[in-house]
């Protein structure tokens, strides 16, 4: 995978993706479809508490969300004759273009092992992000290739690679096992501006700040040293969406919680003097711009309390989570925090302090 000799970002992700002057990222062939950069340790780490509170294990629902929108991310790749002659000459080759996705998108090393058409799928995948949904992405893609259903099978051997099968099945999913919760809405316009790679024009800001390692698959931020995936913001809405439908409404303020503590515990452990004022806030919020997890544009400090307003919000209880902590490790105090639902296209988050 040709990276940029300039910037070290691939160059098949700046080719598929464009960053936007308004907090997004979106696929090219399909601004509907945005992505968002996410901590994986942050991510498992709410997979396992939920699973701690709520003492069901998440697998299949994490897997069949990514199915769902592991196939609309492909779908929408292989429209046109590019789409048609994909899947009319389905081979061996087209399963290794799409690892390659997998490599770019930092969620592992995957191999194809054996592939029969209209048959079976067969990989393994070393440095796996996270088993469920790593299997869900490829059953996704499986099904958008082959346009027939899947059954998956998979497990993690003790070297921690995943093993995993797709088979053909006659099965015919009804709209209810296809739908999506989740709706993209129109995204708001913004100003912000982005200082760009004279050779692949990527934001000069994602060279410096990530390091991206093709041949592991994995992406790692600089200054934690943390892994780092691209993931659908469709699919983390329709993943927590279909855990609140099975598990209840309080899920998202479980989530928002899990965050938050996450967050102040980020924060606590590297003390410094931190701004608090309105200009802090908003240059705190600032840095969800390069993620693509919205715009913030407006923050307002009244005495213990603090509103943010943040445009295409990518999931309005971890950004609640994202602030609540910060107020949290900044003042010492524990907080309440809520959030209005995304509405003409923003979300406003007040936090303020417990009583």
């Amino acid at each position: 995978m040709r990276e940029c000799q300039k910037c070290g970002v691939p160059r098949a992700l700046t080719n598929d993706y464009t960053w936007g002057s308004n907090g997004t990222i979106s696929l090219r062939k399909g601004s509907s479809h945005r992505m968002v950069m996410l901590d994986n340790d942050a991510l498992n780490h709410i997979f396992r508490s939920i699973e701690e509170t709520i003492g069901l294990p998440l697998e299949t629902i994490t897997l069949e969300a990514k199915r769902k929108s592991g196939k609309d991310y492909i779908d929408k790749i292989l429209t046109g004759v590019k789409g048609t002659i994909v899947r009319n000459l389905a081979s061996k080759k087209v399963y290794e273009q799409l690892s390659n996705q997998l490599r770019m998108l930092g969620y592992g090393r995957a191999e194809v092992l054996a592939y029969h058409r209209r048959e079976f799928l067969e990989g393994a995948v070393e440095n796996v992000y996270n088993g469920a949904a790593l299997t869900g992405d490829v059953a996704g893609a499986f099904e958008s290739v082959e346009k027939k259903s899947g059954d998956c099978h998979y497990s993690t051997d003790d070297n921690n690679v995943l093993h995993l099968r797709i088979n053909i099945t006659d099965e015919v999913r009804s709209e209810y096992r296809n739908r999506f919760l989740y709706e993209p809405g129109e995204s708001l316009p913004g100003r912000n501006i982005f200082e760009l790679c004279p050779v692949c024009h990527a934001p000069v800001e994602l060279g410096r700040q990530y390091t991206f390692d093709p041949d592991s698959g994995t992406i790692k931020e600089n200054k934690t040293g943390h892994r780092i995936i691209l993931i659908g913001i469709m699919t983390l809405n329709n993943l927590f969406g279909e855990l609140t439908s099975e598990l209840g409404d309080e899920i998202p303020r479980i989530i928002m919680s899990i965050e938050r503590d996450r967050v102040k515990d980020v924060i606590g452990a590297k003390p410094k003097e931190l701004d608090t004022s309105e200009a802090g806030y908003l240059r705190y919020a600032k840095t969800l711009e390069l993620k693509g997890m919205g715009n913030g544009t407006l923050a307002k400090v009244d005495g213990e309390r603090v509103k943010v307003r943040i445009e295409n919000p990518y999931y309005e209880p971890l950004l609640a989570g994202f602030i609540s902590g910060f107020y949290e490790a900044t003042t010492g105090k524990k907080s309440i925090a809520s959030w209005t639902p995304v509405k003409d296209g923003f979300t406003e988050i007040t936090v303020e302090a417990a009583s």
